[in-house]
């Protein structure tokens, strides 16, 4: 008799919360705010219905689980610190976002010798999260343990609105950006984080353009906190980015961040510094920018040739489809499972 596979939401950080949930709902985890990944689910799970799975949705919760066992599944949500689980021995796969180690040497490109700083600091502070996760993993490995293949995935979109798709070339914006540049409002760091370091080059990358290049339209409006950003004027956010023909995308608290998918998943094409080392990224169609300030002369030719910004705009849209939206993702993850159930 085959045994119907369990999803279970668990978290037990701040924010304590166990639950099942219909995963052939798609809207199964809209009410926690994970919209992205619950239609992932919602398309994976006719496919893997008869392997009798324990699905495990979490997020911060990183070390433990209910349950474990061969057939145990977990899905690390939004982890910024990229911690390694304790229990990959225990397990049978583990997919996670926000990459799979906390330290990316894409991020010490950019910027001068105060950025190197802040970037050797904070991804120190994510090791010491870590808190013996890999080490244990590798003290498992001597002993001769299986050891669950981590799996990194998309972080996916957070803001989602059903909104007519308009023309690249009929958009009223070239450059739009909403959100936060402090890393946090409440507390203030001796030396500030990376995210604040990178979001001040690229609000003064911005308002250099603005000034300096009337013939380029740009939108902005900085906010105190990532939840104020969805809002903007009497406008959304995501009506403003299917206005848009050119996405500036900062790094967040890692280089991970929501707003990479929420461009392209509108055909709005992405440009910034650095991004994460992942294949979902690598030959993405991104504009690179050795430096913030480089910005007015990288996008200004393109958004003088109607041609090459349409054939962009395309292949943004393309890359969405084919490596990141809900179906891509959900293909992804049954191929991974099959291999390891199914071999």
């Amino acid at each position: 008799m085959i045994q119907k596979n369990k999803f279970i939401f668990f978290r037990n950080d701040q924010h304590q919360q166990t639950f099942e949930f219909d995963a052939s709902k798609p809207d199964c985890l809209d009410h926690v705010e994970y919209r992205y990944f619950g239609r992932v689910l919602n398309l994976l799970e006719p496919q893997i219905r008869d392997l009798g799975l324990t699905v495990y949705v979490t997020a911060w919760t990183v070390h433990e689980l209910p349950t474990y066992g061969p057939r145990v599944v977990s899905f690390i949500l939004q982890d910024e610190w990229s911690r390694e689980p304790k229990y990959r021995d225990r397990v049978g796969a583990v997919f996670r976002t926000c990459g799979k180690f906390p330290y990316n040497l894409e991020a010490y490109k950019y910027g001068g010798f105060y950025d190197w700083i802040s970037n050797f600091l904070g991804q120190t502070r994510a090791m010491m999260q870590d808190h013996g996760g890999r080490l244990g993993t590798a003290i498992s490995c001597l002993k001769g343990k299986k050891i669950a293949p981590i799996y990194s995935i998309p972080l996916g979109y957070f803001a989602d609105e059903n909104i007519p798709y308009k023309p690249i070339l009929e958009r009223d914006y070239d450059l739009f950006f909403a959100g936060s540049v402090q890393h946090s409002q409440k507390r203030r760091y001796f030396i500030k984080r990376p995210k604040e370091l990178a979001r001040a080059r690229m609000e003064k990358a911005l308002e250099d353009v603005a000034l300096r290049n009337i013939e380029i339209t740009v939108k902005t409006r900085l906010t105190g906190s990532f939840e104020d950003s969805i809002e903007t004027d009497n406008t959304s956010y995501l009506q403003n980015m299917m206005n848009t023909k050119i996405c500036p995308v900062p790094r967040g608290a890692n280089l991970e961040t929501f707003r990479f998918y929420e461009a392209i998943r509108y055909g709005c094409i992405p440009v910034g510094e650095a991004f994460p080392n992942e294949e979902f990224y690598k030959n993405a169609p991104i504009i690179r920018l050795k430096d913030w300030s480089t910005l007015a002369q990288t996008v200004m030719p393109l958004l003088q040739n109607a041609d090459k910004l349409q054939d962009m705009h395309q292949k943004t849209l393309a890359w969405w489809q084919e490596h990141c939206s809900e179906k891509a993702l959900a293909g992804f993850i049954y191929d991974r499972l099959k291999e390891i159930y199914q071999a």
